[in-house]
């Protein structure tokens, strides 16, 4: 039974560089729009100018480094938290994200996720790694990039680790290490729409660490694509600080937040 797993990633490694190749040639053949609103008009990075400037302007909004929600303009910033934070803080210890989870972002990441827009992963990865860069210059860097891991089934399924492809694109642009020691032991329902304390109890033992010298005292940079509650985060990191590993900051492309948390700001 423990071979099953084990052939099942190189089943889907292979299906993936299968699909990329496929993907690629797709893009020179179809008809080039934008991935987020379909307009034909498109720059280099696959949108179009006017949902590339939303996305920047997503991109700029301030946001608590603690659980990752939008603040206010005029807000102080706090590595303590801010009213958004849960009562019972995750286990890691910081956020950084993209934006929230909102268009043309949210549309970018579900290309990414559900059709495999190449050029969409090496954008977003590009606008993860200069936040990355930014937030943890000042402070200890990642010494290990680890993505959440998809169960082996899920995976199989889909065809594509969208979380592993985000953590590919920034260990590259970091230049920095990729491990593949946390896997995901227990297949778990989709958590959309369950409140935060389902959402805790549906991962919980989800993940288990191989043991590895790497972990060991090392900063982890934990890449997904999408955070809401934090719950799938925050039982990886347990998982990851049980097998050894000194910090863990969570790096995502999004925040899923209410609407309001953000409009104000965005008009």
């Amino acid at each position: 039974m423990g071979r099953l797993p084990q052939l099942s990633r190189l089943g889907s490694t292979a299906l993936a560089a299968l699909r990329d190749c496929l993907s690629g040639a797709s893009d020179l053949l179809l008809p080039a729009c934008c991935a987020a609103c379909g307009t034909p008009e498109v720059a280099a990075d696959g949108l179009c100018s006017q949902c590339g400037l939303k996305l920047l302007s997503l991109v700029a909004l301030p946001y608590c480094p603690r659980c990752g929600a939008t603040v206010g303009p005029n807000i102080p910033l706090s590595e303590e938290g801010c009213s958004a934070c849960p009562t019972v803080l995750p286990r890691f210890a910081s956020v950084i994200r993209v934006g929230p989870y909102a268009p043309p972002l949210r549309s970018v990441i579900q290309q990414l996720k559900y059709h495999r827009r190449e050029g969409m992963l090496r954008r977003l990865g590009e606008l993860l790694a200069a936040a990355v860069a930014a937030r943890l210059a000042a402070d200890r860097p990642a010494e290990l990039v680890m993505p959440v891991p998809t169960h082996w089934r899920r995976r199989l399924t889909r065809g594509y680790d969208h979380a592993g492809a985000i953590a590919r694109q920034l260990a590259r642009r970091l230049e920095a290490p990729l491990g593949d020691e946390l896997i995901r032991v227990r297949h778990t329902q989709p958590q959309v729409g369950l409140p935060r304390t389902r959402r805790i109890e549906a991962v919980r033992g989800a993940f288990e660490a191989r043991p590895s010298g790497a972990i060991a005292g090392a900063h982890v940079l934990l890449v997904d694509d999408v955070t809401t509650t934090g719950a799938t985060a925050n039982e990886a990191s347990r998982t990851l600080l049980g097998a050894g590993a000194g910090k863990i900051t969570l790096a995502v492309l999004a925040k899923a937040e209410p609407p309001s948390a953000y409009a104000a700001q965005w008009r």
